[in-house]
């Protein structure tokens, strides 16, 4: 059943964020046949849903291992760090080039960053300035090396019925080269996921040809996996709940069925698999506390065998999330 937030949007709202969500970078003439209305229709609820802040940001999703780059995220507990000094550590973060991902927390973790690198080195090197600059106010760190990221689409916004699909990102390291061209394209569409080749193109200095042409190639090898939205939860009265999750005595069996009960729940939206101190984390989007805790009390209790320990962290805000470094700003268009 949608959650009663939600219903502070009709149906053809929710049925148009969900179709963006799927693909934004459909037209207006494509999304109005779907949903039986106009174009114009169409335009103007989209206009609307980004007016009153429902919709933050139209994002392509960059599949980086592809590209042989490593996703390595950071963990950080403060001490003797005032509110001033964490928002000088969250800024300096935020400001770094190898930074995809960067946000503030409440619960165990004050701050999680996450990097995207060349090599593990490459994220030593960059761990080693923050520490000459930070250490002093660091209460305890981890880190984890992920290694692949299924995407599942906001099912919450419809009644819809299980299965669910995903689309996914990672899971092995490829070798696919880009010239400058490619990373322009993807740096510009990376926070403009929607904006018309003809803009896209002339933003760029290129032929239309070549960017409708490069797009295609892109997205058939998988580069470019999907093109999504990005809401504002807190104005849908939703919050972003990460579970954290060790295995013990755990099986390829296992793992599938308690893989499938997550792919189950609509309020998934990403599943982390990754290597450090614990093995997965699970991201939800959900209108409250206690739904997220129905939730994992229920694949706690169904796969008690497996899950040796369990820890959560409420996200409060994501301050940074470019699926590219060097990404370009949110444009108007």
């Amino acid at each position: 059943m949608v959650s009663e937030r939600l219903l502070v949007l009709d149906k053809k709202d929710r049925e148009l964020l969900y179709l963006l969500d799927t693909n934004c970078r459909q037209s207006n003439q494509e999304l109005g046949r779907k949903l039986r209305m106009s174009k114009q229709t169409v335009l103007y609820r989209i206009q609307r849903l980004i007016r009153e802040g429902y919709i933050t940001r139209f994002a392509s999703v960059i599949d980086t291992y592809k590209l042989g780059l490593y996703k390595i995220k950071l963990y950080l507990s403060f001490h003797d760090a005032d509110r001033g000094k964490i928002e000088e550590i969250t800024g300096y973060l935020i400001k770094h080039k190898k930074t995809e991902w960067v946000a503030t927390c409440s619960g165990r973790w004050d701050v999680i960053a996450g990097f995207i690198v060349k090599t593990p080195y490459e994220f030593n090197e960059a761990l080693s300035d923050f520490e000459d600059l930070y250490s002093p106010f660091i209460a305890k760190r981890e880190i984890t090396i992920s290694l692949g990221v299924p995407h599942w689409r906001k099912e919450y916004l419809l009644d819809n019925r299980q299965p669910f699909s995903w689309v996914q990102q990672g899971g092995a390291l490829g070798n696919r080269k880009i010239d400058k061209t490619d990373e322009s394209i993807i740096k510009l569409v990376v926070n403009n996921a929607r904006m018309p080749i003809v803009r896209m193109a002339k933003h760029l200095g290129l032929t239309t040809r070549i960017v409708d042409y490069r797009m295609r190639l892109l997205r058939k090898e998988g580069v470019i996996v999907m093109h999504r939205i990005f809401l504002n939860l807190p104005k849908l009265g939703f919050i972003f709940a990460k579970a954290i999750i060790k295995f013990k005595n755990l099986t390829k069996q296992r793992y599938g069925e308690f893989f499938n009960a997550c792919s189950d729940q609509p309020n998934l939206t990403y599943l982390i698999n990754c290597i450090g101190s614990w093995d997965v984390e699970l991201d939800f989007e959900v209108p409250d506390f206690n739904t997220f805790h129905r939730i994992m009390l229920d694949l706690r209790d169904r796969f008690a065998d497996i899950i040796a320990s369990y820890d959560f962290v409420m996200v409060m805000k994501e301050e940074k999330l470019d699926y590219y470094p060097g990404a370009m700003p949110v444009m108007k268009y």
